[in-house]
């Protein structure tokens, strides 16, 4: 009988065995999900930051040219004037230029 018993415990344990084996494999698929996770989490976390200081970079593009804009609207605005005023230098009359010979 004792042959009996210690088979008995043997296969219990061999049961065991195999319960704590199929345990850890799934801990390991679930470990391994974990962890895969945690990687695309930091590679999330990589990609926001690069987004961000790209959205950074656009905005004071933007604002750059914003500014040259303005710029161009003030002189786009002062061209008539300037226009305006080389015409009536145009219209001013020179004195007639001497010549320094002088013999």
């Amino acid at each position: 009988m004792m042959k009996l018993e210690l088979n008995e415990k043997a296969q219990n344990v061999f049961g065991d065995v195999r319960g704590i084996a199929k345990t850890v494999v799934k801990n390991s698929n679930v470990s391994e999900e974990i962890l895969r996770t945690a990687r695309l989490l930091a590679n999330l976390d990589t990609s926001m930051k690069s987004t961000h200081q790209s959205l950074q970079k656009l905005t004071q593009g933007i604002s750059e040219l914003q500014e040259r804009n303005t710029q161009i609207q003030d002189l786009l605005y002062m061209l008539p004037q300037v226009s305006e005023g080389l015409k009536i230098e145009g219209l001013v009359k020179r004195p007639p230029s001497t010549s320094n010979n002088t013999t």
